[in-house]
């Protein structure tokens, strides 16, 4: 469940455009990743998120599927 401060913070950065957005996921997989507490994502699935960021970045044109999208599918919007 969202609360109060994280809707507050993803509207903030719903602001940001699609190229930060992805740098800044990015940027928070890789602090995650550097957590000791949290298994740290697996060398192929790094290669598959890069391979995805480059892609994105090759064709910023093709239409994306958002996290909001994908909650309003899910029914969780």
């Amino acid at each position: 469940m969202i609360g109060p401060m994280n809707r507050a913070l993803i509207a903030e950065l719903e602001k940001l455009d699609a190229d930060e957005r992805l740098r800044l996921a990015y940027d928070l997989l890789d602090s995650v990743a550097n957590d000791t507490a949290v298994a740290p994502i697996s060398d192929e699935h790094r290669r598959e998120l890069r391979r995805r960021l480059a892609e994105y970045r090759a064709n910023p044109e093709e239409p994306v599927v958002t996290l909001t999208d994908i909650r309003r599918e899910l029914g969780m919007t």
